[in-house]
């Protein structure tokens, strides 16, 4: 049976658009604001931003690689989990309202690591995810924090 993270978080930010964007696309910094729990390397960085791979590391264990396969300008990124525990796609996306921002992430990864597909029948790793996720997003939000001072 093919096991899945299926999972779609967000976060309202009373930031700009292009502010949020400039942070999205500057994948060498995701350190700056990325939980310490998960390390991220850049392995193949594009100035053009699609093309750029990077691999990630969660909790000291076994990696993933991401390859970002297109942008829609200040709008949408879309990842390729290409290597290591999942294959898969992942979505940021950007909403505009009056006065903030919606940041939403979205995934629906296979999982193939073995241990972690059988963790998957007793936990829920969606849920765990997300978790993860809304850590990154408060790390957005204090480090989009932070520049505006």
């Amino acid at each position: 049976m093919i096991r899945k993270i299926q999972a779609n978080d967000k976060i309202e930010l009373n930031n700009s658009i292009d502010k949020i964007w400039n942070v999205l696309i500057d994948i060498p910094n995701y350190y700056k604001w990325w939980p310490k729990i998960v390390s991220i390397e850049v392995s193949n960085f594009n100035v053009k931003i699609v093309g750029t791979e990077f691999t990630v590391k969660p909790f000291n264990g076994q990696s993933f690689s991401c390859r970002i396969e297109s942008i829609i300008l200040k709008e949408e990124i879309i990842l390729n989990y290409f290597d290591g525990l999942y294959r898969g796609e992942g979505k940021w996306k950007l909403i505009g309202n009056k006065n903030s921002t919606t940041v939403s992430y979205q995934v629906n990864l296979i999982i193939l690591n073995k241990l972690i597909i059988v963790l998957s029948y007793f936990l829920p790793i969606s849920k765990i995810h997300s978790f993860v996720f809304q850590k990154i997003f408060l790390g957005l939000q204090r480090y989009l924090s932070n520049r505006q001072h």
